[in-house]
């Protein structure tokens, strides 16, 4: 199987500065391309698949992948052996038998436990549950287009057919590949964004030398720049897919809305709503699974090919987003509550409960998955308090503002009541979403440095929440206060948050933001302004994702950095992504699902310009270092000169490395390719070096994206 005719990626260097950075003109032109691949493909669009689309070019007329770039000497071989980790998503793979070489590239992947039934029913212990960390591997589903390199011959056809009828083949009878998922490093399985940049930094750099990051893997010392610029240039592809109008998201796959509106109005996604919004007996939580009930229909209505190659991957994607308009809507029959609980496991598991729901859950986005069915196995009963289990025992301002299946993040304004009696009130199921034993708050009353007793105490459960803490002297009734802690987790942070100015009230001077309704009842009537300053955080719009930012952990990030960050230039404090998840919430329980949440808010952090973010290279690590600076003059000049040092970097960006391209069978270079590239071998290796070009490639010197092949590659990088 031969590549298609070359034709130039659409790949700008603005993609690794930043979606703010790209000019109106680009941007519309690179959301059109997006568009426009999405609806060529037949399969939904990952932002993997976006990059590669992008970077290694995709022809919309052929429908596949056209550049001369792409080596299939340098995909990934598939076996057999279901023991090696599946390759990511965005992956290119090749199969070899015999004289033949079938090439895909992997378009979706999602979790594929047999602990499911066939009509989607979940063992609540499943939904939610780390992928890693058990006596067994979890296994995996990956969906691979066969025709992403161009369309199978007759002969490729048949063979395929052949691999998929074997018991013993590569692939199963739909062609797509099981195997266990990835759970290396610090990435998880569910996390296939970061899983194909770590690949693309490893195993697959040969492909991505080939293009325009190329000049940044030169050595080791510029791979830092290289990773950083991968990841800044993914997270522009997930903003512009989110941004097209002509695109509908679920997590980070992107389907043309006319497509998805065929699925929806269709009988399919009417059986998915009755299926999935049906309570378990007595009202209490369901758990069920799309995969399986999509594999279940395409039995009962003799569908042969439905779920075959990417028209599952199709299939998944259009369920959810199905189910997700229904649990926004608020149009759900028989009172029930619907959200998912694992966005991964067998292509998304949905919660469905009778109303109420546990206060808890109330204000929880019922799209963000909070694993529950995990928890209700780890604390039997968790799921069946509401939030008219009990009364209220104080007048404390309480509100979940995150909560997912790592992380939950409350806020509270405490009441006096709260205050004198040394509580912190919770909602009823929070304790539960705790580790057994005693707890630990780590406290942080913003610009006042307190008592080590103080600052770090013991606590314990009892009515209302937590019992036997001791609050600063300096809170007053209706103070507002940010509690966050990891599911299974003993530790909590809490933070106060300063006022801009301080309020008074009365004879009293207030620093801190706070309640003014619970002021007054503690307080009785008093002339007390209008809330003023940040209050309690709200949430920006994000790009949502695996790990998506959380602004409520904000505060708290900035709290723990001024508490354990290292000091440096300016009196700055800064920790790495890891240290900082430490900090915040102990060592024992940081999972890469928290441990991403608290990088990824950082990342959105430095985006607002709230810290800064350096990379640093240590052992083949790349761990992102988060500096917070002083509102200081000496800071704002330390912070100035630091911010040039990646010049050099972002210059370089801005070049296409020199490369020798392969051609079609039976071209050979011409006598001037040949010459360019002798030259350029000895300017760079000196008058020994071998200078006779390979066989069937041409030589494509380094150049500005723009400006033809002008100075020599390695000259620029001198200057």
């Amino acid at each position: 199987m031969g590549l298609p005719a070359a034709s130039a990626p659409l790949f700008f260097h603005e993609l690794t500065l930043g979606c703010d950075a790209l000019p109106g003109g680009v941007k519309e032109e690179l959301v059109s391309f997006l568009e426009d691949v999405a609806q060529v493909r037949r399969g939904p669009l990952h932002v993997c698949t976006a990059f590669n689309a992008v970077y290694f070019g995709y022809d919309l007329d052929a429908g596949a992948y056209s550049t001369g770039i792409l080596d299939p000497e340098a995909f990934t071989l598939l076996g057999s052996d279901i023991r090696n980790p599946l390759p990511p998503v965005g992956s290119f793979v090749r199969i070899e038998r015999g004289a033949h070489s079938l090439w895909g590239e992997v378009c979706a992947s999602f979790g594929a436990s047999p602990d499911v039934e066939e009509d989607g029913w979940t063992p609540g212990a499943l939904s939610g549950a780390p992928s890693s960390g058990g006596s067994e591997a979890a296994l995996a589903r990956a969906v691979i287009d066969w025709d992403a390199l161009g369309a199978l011959t007759s002969v490729e056809h048949k063979e395929l057919a052949r691999i998929r009828r074997s018991p013993a083949g590569v692939v199963d009878r739909w062609g797509h590949l099981v195997g266990t998922a990835d759970t290396s490093g610090l990435m998880s399985g569910r996390d296939h964004s970061g899983l194909y940049r770590q690949f693309l930094m490893g195993p697959g750099q040969r492909l991505l030398a080939a293009g325009d990051l190329g000049p940044l893997l030169q050595d080791s010392a510029d791979n830092v720049a290289a990773e950083r610029a991968l990841q800044e240039c993914f997270r522009t592809l997930e903003e512009l897919l989110r941004q097209a109008p002509g695109l509908a998201m679920w997590d980070l796959y992107a389907q043309p809305v006319d497509r998805h509106q065929q699925f929806a109005s269709g009988p399919v996604a009417a059986e998915m709503v009755d299926r999935f919004t049906r309570p378990a007996p007595g009202g209490s939580p369901r758990y069920t699974a799309v995969w399986p009930v999509l594999a279940g229909w395409e039995r009962e209505v003799g569908a042969e090919h439905a779920l075959e190659l990417t028209a599952a991957a199709s299939a998944v994607v259009d369920a959810n987003l199905a189910l997700a308009f229904q649990a926004t809507a608020g149009g759900l029959r028989r009172n029930v509550d619907l959200r998912i609980d694992d966005s991964w496991q067998q292509g998304g598991v949905w919660r469905a409960q009778t109303l109420p729901v546990d206060a808890v859950l109330a204000d929880c986005d019922p799209l963000t998955p909070a694993g529950l069915g995990h928890l209700e196995h780890l604390v039997p009963g968790a799921a069946k308090r509401t939030g008219s289990s009990s009364p209220r025992q104080t007048n404390s301002v309480v509100h979940v503002e995150h909560l997912d299946e790592a992380l939950l993040v409350v806020s509270v304004a405490l009441s006096e009541a709260d205050l004198s009696a040394g509580r912190l009130p919770l909602p009823g199921a929070v304790p539960s979403l705790l580790g057994e034993g005693p707890l630990t708050l780590e406290v942080h009353h913003s610009g006042q440095l307190l008592d080590r007793d103080l600052a770090r105490q013991h606590t314990q459960r009892g009515p209302g929440g937590l019992v036997s803490v001791k609050w600063p002297d300096s809170f007053y009734p209706g103070i507002k206060i940010t509690v966050a802690a990891a599911r299974s987790g003993r530790q909590l942070i809490v933070t106060t948050m300063l006022l801009p100015d301080a309020v008074r009230v009365g004879d009293a001077l207030l620093t801190w933001c706070f309640d003014p309704v619970l002021l007054a009842e503690a307080w009785g009537p008093l002339d007390i302004p209008p809330p003023v300053g940040p209050g309690l955080p709200t949430q920006r719009p994000t790009g949502g994702g695996h790990r998506p930012p959380v602004t409520a952990l904000e505060v708290l990030i900035v709290a723990a950095l001024l508490r354990d960050g290292r000091i440096g230039t300016a009196h700055t404090r800064s920790l790495d992504g890891q240290q900082l998840s430490a900090a915040m919430f102990g060592p024992d329980v940081v999972t890469p699902p928290l441990l991403w949440t608290v990088i990824h808010t950082c990342e959105d952090m430095a985006a607002a310009g709230l810290l800064t973010r350096t990379m640093v290279a240590h052992d083949g690590v790349l761990p992102e270092v988060f500096t917070w600076w002083p509102d200081t003059e000496e800071a704002r000049e330390a912070q100035r000169i630091a911010g040039g040092a990646d010049t050099a970097a972002r210059q370089i960006r801005h070049w296409r490395r020199p490369w020798e391209r392969r051609l079609p069978d039976g071209h050979n270079a011409t006598p001037a390719a040949r010459a360019r590239y002798a030259q350029w071998r000895i300017e760079v290796d000196g008058p020994d070096a071998d200078t006779e070009l390979p066989e069937g490639h041409t030589f494509v010197r380094g150049h500005r994206r723009g400006e033809g092949q002008a100075p020599a590659w390695h000259q620029h990088l001198q200057r």
